[in-house]
C-alpha cells in the first residue's frame, strides 16, 4: 500500500475556484482503479491550505492516475491558484485500525 500526504496553499481570492476544480477531480480519483482513498481537508486554523490524503494499492495504480486525463485537466486549473505545495509518499507494509 502507498500513502501520498501533502498540502497545497490555496490563494484566498482563488478559493472559491479552486474548490470547483477539486470537486470533479476527487470523484474522477475515488472511481479510479487500485484508488483506495482519496481526499482533500481544510486545515482548521489555516484556510488557505488544503491538506492531501491518497492511498492506493500499487504503484501501477500511481502511474495509470498520474497519466490519467482529469489529473492532467486538474494541474492546468488548480496550479495557477497555488502558492505553495508539498507532497510525500510513504511506502507502508501494514497498518491496522485504532478507533
Amino acid at each position: 500500500m502507498i500513502v501520498v500526504t501533502g498540502y497545497l496553499t490555496i490563494d484566498p481570492a482563488k478559493r472559491a475556484e479552486a474548490e470547483a476544480a477539486m470537486a470533479p477531480f476527487l470523484a474522477a480519483n475515488r472511481a479510479e482503479a487500485g484508488c483506495i482513498d482519496y481526499r482533500f481537508s481544510t486545515d482548521v486554523l489555516d484556510s488557505t491550505i488544503v491538506n492531501g490524503l491518497e492511498i492506493w494499492e500499487s504503484q501501477e495504480a500511481i502511474d495509470a492516475h498520474m497519466g490519467s486525463a482529469h489529473m492532467a485537466e486538474f494541474m492546468g486549473a488548480i496550479v495557477p491558484m497555488v502558492t505553495g505545495a508539498e507532497v510525500i509518499r510513504h511506502d507502508v507494509s501494514a497498518s491496522s485500525k485504532l478507533i
